[in-house]
């Protein structure tokens, strides 16, 4: 199964976390937080912006650069943490609408937190596997739908984004099968409750950074150690290592406690901020439209994300 295109999209609303820190924590030194969060910017949907058109745009940008026009299309996977426009219908029933596909392809969401992507993928991989495709998986995210500056710590850092990747069978090694897991481990400290459990809707964070931090880093390095395993690799064997990125200090943690090589990694934290499961398509779209990637470079991706949800998956480039 092979990557056969990629596509992202961002609002046009793009907002500076100097702002930010005026209505959540005036008086808060902006160069000191904005250094500690390690982003400069992220991107929120305007009023005229809909979360499906942001994921329609990340789609037939994947779909052009694949070459596969809109109906060839037999599914297509969302993931997602916040949802679509609606409650119902789906959000990937949205993006069919969008994109005029009619009668050739079914549509689903995929709600795993930050690890919605993987998932998704891993369903798409094997849709193909058995003879489904091509196979769409769209990450999109809308953060700022539910963002107050009461809540500084996700208003701070949480923005909007979609990517999306086109599947479909190939020759040579190409996608190999996930590593996915769920673990209690501060299950129920990262939530967002139902609207009728608060006055507005918002996140909440209940677990200390450091704790969030280390929590993170021991469970993205057993689910790369299990994919990797499970391929018969070691960690020398990556050529590009494309973890979440919950916010640029830990995204260099992560990658200095597993004694990566920055220039291996595609940081877009700082210019896009926590955009949850759409950070690892995004950072492997950036890669892709780079110009560094090339046939036979290995891409483990990986993330982490509330429940606690976990997975890791290792992709070589035909």
């Amino acid at each position: 199964m092979h990557i056969l295109g990629t596509g992202a999209a961002l609002p046009a609303r793009e907002i500076d976390t100097g702002t930010l820190v005026a209505r959540a924590v005036p008086g808060r030194d902006t160069p000191e937080l904005r250094s500690r969060i390690g982003i400069r910017s992220r991107r929120w949907l305007g009023d005229d912006e809909t979360v499906a058109e942001l994921g329609a745009r990340a789609l037939r940008e994947a779909l052009d650069r694949a070459g596969v026009e809109p109906s060839r299309l037999r599914r297509v996977i969302v993931a997602t943490t916040t949802g679509g426009d609606e409650k119902i219908p789906s959000l990937a029933n949205a993006l069919l609408g969008k994109l005029e596909i009619d009668d050739t392809s079914d549509g689903f969401d995929v709600y795993n937190a930050c690890t919605a992507f993987l998932t998704g993928l891993d369903l798409g991989a094997r849709s193909v596997a058995t003879g489904l495709g091509p196979v769409a998986v769209v990450a999109v995210e809308a953060f700022s739908r539910a963002l107050l500056p009461s809540s500084p710590r996700a208003y701070l850092v949480l923005g909007d984004a979609a990517a999306a990747v086109v599947l479909g069978p190939g020759e040579g090694r190409g996608l190999a099968p996930a590593y996915l897991a769920n673990t209690s481990r501060l299950r129920g400290q990262m939530i967002q409750p139902h609207l009728h459990e608060m006055p507005a809707p918002t996140y909440v964070f209940d677990t200390q950074g450091e704790e969030l931090l280390q929590s993170a880093l021991w469970h993205i390095r057993r689910a790369c150690d299990r994919a990797l395993a499970a391929a018969g690799l070691g960690w020398s064997d990556v050529d590009w290592f494309l973890p979440h990125q919950p916010n640029g200090h830990m995204l260099a943690a992560l990658v200095r406690a597993l004694d990566v090589p920055p220039s291996r990694t595609v940081p877009v934290v700082d210019e896009i901020g926590s955009v949850g499961s759409a950070a690892v398509p995004f950072s492997l779209h950036r890669l892709a439209t780079g110009g560094q990637l090339r046939s036979g470079h290995r891409v483990l991706m990986a993330a982490v994300g509330s429940g606690t949800a976990y997975g890791a998956a290792l992709y070589e480039v035909p």
